[in-house]
């Protein structure tokens, strides 16, 4: 089976050095730039590298029919592909997507998950169609979410789970033994791609439940959630949950503790741990003082 790998990221690269030792022949991986651990793994297994800017275009199309492709495996790719891409490999085109389906379609599905207070996230190996993430289920397996899980830690999760799920979705392709689940394109939700701005905290606007998740959901390779106080800007690491209540002005800073200080969101206050400036991990207590006034410009 002739292997036709799209990548991008940490998640194509782990997947796709998991299949190669597994003893699957990739005939040529399409990236979207310069990634050095792909670049190693060509120089070792003997696969080119293409870079296909307008992957959908007539020229393209044509590039990778000349490949002779069974099977395209999409694994972090962020282009969308059209019929006549997708519809090109004899065995179909398969996407691995970081989120629970159909709850979970669109971009930055892990950090939504985390966003929106889920115990539990999914792995999701699906058929590609022309929609978003709305092809039919081959394999989905299903991950706890810790209350202090962040970015970082599910990502880790997912890229245990990934390399094998995709071992098992191939033998079954391979086998002809792949049984589906059809998703309804209108059911579940889709979420739209996040933009470094919006990791910005809303202290009037959030609970602090809210901004502990947001915090938790971009600590990661992500933007930071941030604030700012006066002009600063401050990325806001690492945050905890208060048993006791403490009310206020939101976004003002009415205590300090040892090396964390509290801060006050929409219902209640919540404590802030971990706090960088300019690139520099800061002491809460000491960079804070109380009676700040966080988020104004």
């Amino acid at each position: 089976m002739n292997i036709v790998y799209f990548t991008k990221g940490q998640r194509g690269s782990t997947c796709l050095a998991h299949i190669l030792e597994k003893g699957y022949s990739v005939g040529a991986v399409i990236g979207v730039g310069q990634e050095d651990e792909v670049d190693f793994l060509a120089e070792q297994y003997g696969f080119p590298i293409l870079l296909l800017n307008k992957i959908n275009s007539p020229e393209s199309v044509s590039q990778l029919k000349e490949l002779d492709p069974d099977l395209f495996v999409l694994c972090g790719y962020n282009k969308i592909l059209k019929n006549p891409v997708i519809e090109t490999p004899p065995l179909g085109t398969i996407n691995l997507h970081g989120g629970k389906l159909p709850e979970y379609r669109g971009a930055a599905p892990i950090n939504w998950q985390i966003i929106n207070g889920e115990t539990t996230g999914g792995c999701s190996i699906i058929y590609v169609d022309e929609g978003i993430d709305t092809g039919d289920i081959i394999a989905q397996e299903f991950y706890p979410i810790e209350a202090e899980d962040t970015h970082a830690s599910v990502l880790d999760k997912t890229l245990e789970i990934f390399p094998r799920l995709l071992v098992q979705v191939l033998e079954q392709v391979e086998s002809g033994t792949v049984q589906t689940i059809k998703q309804d394109p209108l059911a579940g939700r889709y979420f739209s791609r996040r933009y470094p701005r919006d990791s910005r905290i809303n202290w009037s606007g959030m609970t602090d439940v809210q901004v502990h998740n947001l915090v938790r959901g971009m600590h990661g390779p992500y933007p930071a959630a941030f604030t700012y106080r006066d002009d600063i800007k401050v990325e806001i690491d690492r945050t905890g949950l208060l048993e006791e209540t403490i009310t206020g002005i939101p976004g003002r800073v009415p205590q300090k503790r040892a090396n964390q200080v509290v801060v006050l969101a929409k219902n209640r206050g919540l404590v802030i741990l971990e706090i960088t400036v300019d690139g520099e991990k800061k002491d809460p207590s000491t960079f804070f003082k109380i009676g700040d006034d966080l988020g104004k410009e």
